[in-house]
C-alpha cells in the first residue's frame, strides 16, 4: 500500500483496559473492536497499559495481540507478547516486607496481595479482595511474606471500603513510606509500586520499540493513568472518569470524550487522535 493507504502509519494507541477499553462486564464491544481494527489496518499500531498481572491480562493479550510491548502491573513489567519474552522489569525494593507489615496491622479489615511473576497471593483476606480475584478470575492462593518475598513481586495492592484506602493514602504520606510508589487504581485499590514506576515512566521506555517519531495517543480514566496521559503526544478519557483525570486530560489539552467505556468511548477516542495527527 502507498502512504494514501495508510494515513495512521507513525500512530500509536496505548490504552488502559478497565474502565477506559473494556465495558462494565470486561468485554470488547464489537463498535470499540472494529475501530481498532480499521486503525491498524491503515497503519496504525496498538497496544495496552493496564494493573493487571500477567494472569488476569493474557485473556487479552490473545484477543487484542498487541503491536508493541504491553504494560503491565501498572508500569512494573514491559511484556512483548509476539516474542512472548518480559522486556523490562522491576520489583519492590527491600525494605518493603516491614512496609506491608505495618499497613495489614494498622489496617487488619483491609484485603492484601502480592503479584509475583507466579501468580497472584493473598496476604490479608476480606470481600473486597475475594470480589477483586473473582472479578479477574485469579484463584484465590493464601501466602505469608516468608513464603513469598515482596523483592521478587512487581507490587502489592490492598482492597477495602473507598473510604479506607482513602485513609491509608493519607497514612502512607508519611515520610517513612517514601521507599516505594503509592497509587489508586480503583475506589477500592491502594497499590506499592516499585519506586519511580509508573505508567507514566513504562510508556517513556515503550518508546525506544517503536518507530523514532512516532506520536503516542494514551487513554486511560483513573488516578493511576495520570502518569501515562501526562507522558504521551496527545491523550484522551471518558466522560466518566475521575475528575483527577478530566483535569489532567484538559491541561495537556487533550481529548474528553461525551462517551464512557459503556457506549462506544474507544472508537470515539481514535476518531479524535487519528483526525487530529493523520
Amino acid at each position: 500500500m502507498n502512504h494514501s493507504e495508510k494515513p495512521y502509519a507513525g500512530l500509536a494507541l496505548l490504552t488502559d483496559l478497565d474502565g477506559t477499553l473494556l465495558t462494565p462486564e470486561k468485554k470488547l464491544s464489537p463498535e470499540d473492536a472494529a475501530a481498532i481494527a480499521a486503525f491498524r489496518r491503515k497503519g496504525g499500531l496498538f497496544s495496552i497499559a493496564t494493573g493487571r498481572g500477567t494472569q488476569a491480562t493474557q485473556e487479552f493479550l490473545d484477543l487484542l495481540k498487541p503491536d508493541f510491548p504491553a504494560v503491565m502491573y501498572n508500569g512494573a513489567l514491559l511484556y512483548d507478547p509476539a516474542a512472548q519474552q518480559t522486556v523490562g522489569a522491576a520489583h519492590l525494593p527491600a525494605g518493603t516486607k516491614e512496609i506491608l507489615l505495618e499497613l495489614m496491622r494498622e489496617f487488619p479489615d483491609v484485603g492484601a496481595e502480592v503479584l509475583a511473576p507466579e501468580g497472584v497471593f493473598v496476604l490479608q483476606d476480606n470481600p473486597y479482595e475475594r470480589r477483586h480475584l473473582e472479578i479477574t478470575h485469579i484463584p484465590f492462593v493464601m501466602k505469608t511474606l516468608d513464603e513469598i518475598p515482596p523483592e521478587q513481586c512487581y507490587k502489592s495492592l490492598f482492597a477495602g471500603a473507598p473510604e479506607r484506602i482513602s485513609e491509608m493514602l493519607e497514612f502512607v504520606k508519611q515520610e517513612r513510606f517514601q521507599l516505594v510508589n503509592f497509587t489508586r487504581s480503583h475506589q477500592w485499590f491502594l497499590e506499592i509500586l516499585p519506586h519511580d514506576t509508573s505508567k507514566g515512566t513504562a510508556l517513556t521506555k515503550l518508546r525506544r520499540f517503536l518507530p523514532e517519531g512516532t506520536v503516542i495517543g494514551a487513554a486511560g480514566d483513573f488516578d493511576n493513568d495520570i502518569a501515562m496521559l501526562l507522558a504521551a503526544d496527545y491523550c484522551g478519557c471518558p466522560a466518566n472518569s475521575q475528575q483527577s483525570v478530566l483535569d489532567a486530560v484538559r491541561e495537556k489539552d487533550g481529548f474528553r470524550s461525551e462517551k464512557t467505556c459503556e457506549n462506544g468511548f474507544f472508537a470515539d477516542w481514535i476518531a479524535a487522535f487519528a483526525a487530529r495527527f493523520r
